[in-house]
């Protein structure tokens, strides 16, 4: 149950799965994989939503998904340091393919939305605490579909995560996570492999876009979230609504997302194709 105060929350039918992830040497490469192979079919039977699973349970089982990778990368700084040095990397890439939509003047603003605050080589930390810590206050006062807007994001972050790690394990491997580059780049997502779960991780930003999309339409939700900025700001939740705030405005400005959405999935789809 949830406990005011408590760092976790654990649903009675959402168990909590804490991934054996511990990469902190070359050394042990062999081991993480072996590890992170026999937790896989757990993984992709418990990441679709079930059709009677509320909003809220989803967003509480994704938190407790994310929380479980963040303890591993606090032990064990190194692994932080590679994950970076990968997610600079893959940023660096995704703006070369979608250089277009970030130079656009209709599209620019979601496409800098989409390819940082949604993946960079940063991380989502601060907002996932923020939600963590205060989500009897979020479900007040965030809507239903901000709060879905947060469970899609975080489920995002979280299965990038896990892929992150793969290829962080492959790349020590094969000695080359301290000199990238495109080869050794395509010869490491070969061999992580998991189609799947890639096809998976597109389609999670095109349901993302599509409901940032649907929120964008909704009459007076704009006046709405302005009136709830303050108090949501007031309560400590102000990473995770500006997050919200962020796709709601890019998006509304934007207008429609279908065509956008349908550019980044096929495009991220033909290099997954061309990598395998």
């Amino acid at each position: 149950m949830y406990r005011r105060g408590s760092a976790r929350y654990y649903p009675p039918h959402y168990p909590l799965i804490m991934f054996p992830v511990f990469i902190g040497s070359p050394s042990h490469s062999l081991q993480v994989t072996r590890e992170l192979n026999m937790t896989q079919e757990t993984r992709l039977s418990d990441d679709p939503q079930s059709e009677d699973e509320s909003t809220l349970g989803r967003l509480y089982r994704q938190l407790n998904r994310v929380a479980s990778l963040r303890e591993q990368m606090r032990n064990h700084p190194e692994d932080q340091q590679d994950r970076d040095r990968l997610r600079q990397w893959q940023a660096d890439r995704l703006g070369r393919t979608h250089r277009d939509l970030l130079e656009s003047e209709r599209y620019g603003p979601a496409a800098e939305f989409f390819l940082t605050d949604l993946y960079g080589p940063g991380d989502c930390a601060r907002r996932d605490a923020d939600v963590m810590r205060v989500m009897p206050t979020a479900e007040r006062l965030l809507p239903e579909s901000g709060l879905k807007v947060l469970a899609q994001a975080i489920e995002l972050d979280a299965l990038s995560e896990e892929l992150d790690y793969l290829m962080v394990v492959a790349l020590r491997r094969s000695g080359a996570i301290g000199r990238l580059t495109a080869a050794a780049y395509a010869l490491a997502y070969r061999e992580v492999g998991e189609p799947e779960r890639r096809a998976h991780q597109i389609t999670l930003v095109t349901e993302l876009g599509m409901t940032l999309d649907r929120l964008a339409r909704k009459p007076f939700l704009g006046t709405t979230l302005k009136l709830v900025s303050g108090p949501a700001h007031l309560a400590g939740l102000g990473e995770l609504f500006s997050f919200v705030e962020r796709g709601y405005r890019v998006c509304h400005q934007m207008g429609r997302a279908n065509e956008f959405l349908e550019t980044i999935a096929s495009r991220e789809t033909a290099h997954h194709d061309g990598a395998v």
